[in-house]
């Protein structure tokens, strides 16, 4: 078994410490460190082992009296009540396939470019495959979309009442409204600003009912790159 004094050496040199630096760690007198470093002492106490032993790696007990095991064992990661952020859902270009306004009677206004004629793309975080972007012309759905910018529509997502919908009508007709309650026979819709009455509709009347993700604003819009 090393005596003290080899331990005290071993400590010294691997931790580079000088014995007033010993003496400073363990919080005792340079005359207790050098006795220490040179006996007579044979032992310490449990105190300044303890100290030494969160400074330098060893074990207070093999420091104190040269049995058990050498060095710390490594401590155990504290589990946490925090859960892990979830993966961020990764963004996909969604295809700008027209632009839309609203129109006096509150029904909309829609120009979709033929297929493959699309203006360009916005970056969006959704996982539906089907999004497409429609550029807002006008203030008809101030505050909620400001002319310039776009809605991405994700059709492949069912909507849920509180949310903002594309409702297309079996006589060709559209709406861009807030879904107020969908019930056995009817739809109610709620304007996106207060400019309109809610307006209840017969489901029977209704050809699709496609949820508006969100908002994209007007500088996110990226154009085609034709080669």
């Amino acid at each position: 078994m090393p005596t003290l004094q080899d331990r005290i050496a071993e400590i010294m040199e691997s931790s580079q410490l000088s014995v007033g630096k010993l003496a400073e760690i363990a919080e005792v007198t340079s005359s207790a460190a050098t006795q220490w470093k040179d006996g007579p002492t044979k032992s310490l106490k449990t105190g300044p082992a303890s100290k030494l032993a969160a400074k330098t790696g060893y074990s207070a007990m093999w420091i104190a009296t040269g049995e058990g095991p050498k060095y710390l064992a490594p401590s155990a990661p504290t589990p946490s009540n925090v859960a892990e952020a979830p993966a961020l859902m990764p963004s996909r270009r969604v295809p700008v396939v027209g632009h839309v306004k609203g129109g006096m009677d509150g029904f909309l206004e829609e120009m979709q470019y033929a297929v493959g004629h699309g203006e360009g793309f916005v970056e969006y975080w959704t996982k539906d495959p089907e999004a497409y972007a429609l550029r807002v012309k006008g203030d008809s759905m101030h505050p909620r979309y400001r002319h310039g910018e776009f809605i991405v529509v994700t059709p492949s997502i069912e909507a849920q009442p509180g949310s903002d919908v594309m409702v297309k009508l079996k006589d060709g007709r559209k709406l861009l409204k807030e879904l107020n309650w969908i019930r056995d026979e009817e739809i109610q819709l709620v304007s996106l600003n207060d400019s309109y009455a809610p307006m209840t509709i017969s489901r029977e009347d209704v050809e699709s009912i496609q949820r508006v993700g969100g908002g994209v604003p007007a500088d996110a819009f990226q154009e085609n790159r034709h080669h």
